[in-house]
């Protein structure tokens, strides 16, 4: 029980009917509770694991082991030594590397077996870890990759406030925002200058989002666009330009 696990903790819980695409296996109880620094955790409950998650803010999209297919961090990059398969949306790869570098004692201090690992958002950092691990050891190994990764790799992208956008969407106009421009001229010079790589890229990551898009798009009704959606439909007439 996560209970017996973090004691002297207070924990709240609740029923949830969570599925997670990553793990493939679908969650029924949420523990939540903040630590003596008030950092804040949620501890998901799987039919044989555990996902430990917590707020994070970075610039950075990867994962290790676990392909993460909500944001596309599931290219393989590199099978670190003691650490795990490194897994990335194929953006800032060198930045992704360098921070490895800085946490690799930390990671290797986790010891993943094939079925655990991490996974860094912009906004969270998550650890999947079998049932039977002790869970307070890795909470603490988590708090030191947090403070190395905001230190280091701060989300300094988010110019524009995004917090009202769904993660996925905000992780598709941060990576993608010095292309999501409005003005036609900017467009012409930004698609003359994408490379056949960038293109497929952008286009494949846009169109499988699409409903996604025009759902939240459709929710504001006769409300002006926030700058995020605005982003977003820049992004969408960018890939429309693509295919003329």
């Amino acid at each position: 029980m996560i209970k017996d696990k973090i004691k002297k903790i207070r924990l709240t819980s609740q029923d949830v009917n969570f599925f997670d695409p990553n793990i493939s296996d679908k969650s029924v109880r949420l523990y939540k509770f903040k630590d003596g620094k008030n950092n804040k955790f949620k501890i998901w409950v799987f039919t044989n694991r555990i996902k430990v998650e917590m707020p994070l803010e970075t610039s950075l999209l990867f994962s290790i082991n676990i392909p993460d297919n909500v944001c596309f961090a599931n290219k393989f990059l590199e099978d670190m030594a003691g650490i795990g398969k490194l897994f990335t949306n194929n953006s800032k790869n060198d930045n992704i590397l360098s921070c490895i570098e800085l946490l690799k004692d930390d990671l290797k201090t986790f010891n993943f077996d094939d079925t655990e690992g991490l996974i860094v958002y912009g906004n969270s950092l998550q650890i999947i870890l079998r049932e039977d691990r002790k869970i307070l050891p890795e909470i603490d190994i988590c708090k030191k990759v947090k403070s190395i990764i905001e230190l280091n790799y701060p989300d300094n992208i988010y110019r524009i406030n995004y917090s009202d956008m769904p993660t996925d969407l905000k992780h598709l106009v941060i990576e993608f925002e010095n292309w999501a421009v409005s003005d036609d001229f900017e467009r012409d010079d930004i698609i003359n200058r994408l490379t056949k790589k960038e293109r497929i890229d952008l286009t494949e990551k846009i169109e499988a989002k699409i409903a996604m898009i025009n759902s939240y798009l459709d929710s504001f009704g006769e409300q002006p666009l926030t700058e995020g959606a605005i982003k977003l439909q820049c992004l969408i007439e960018l890939v429309i330009s693509l295919k003329m």
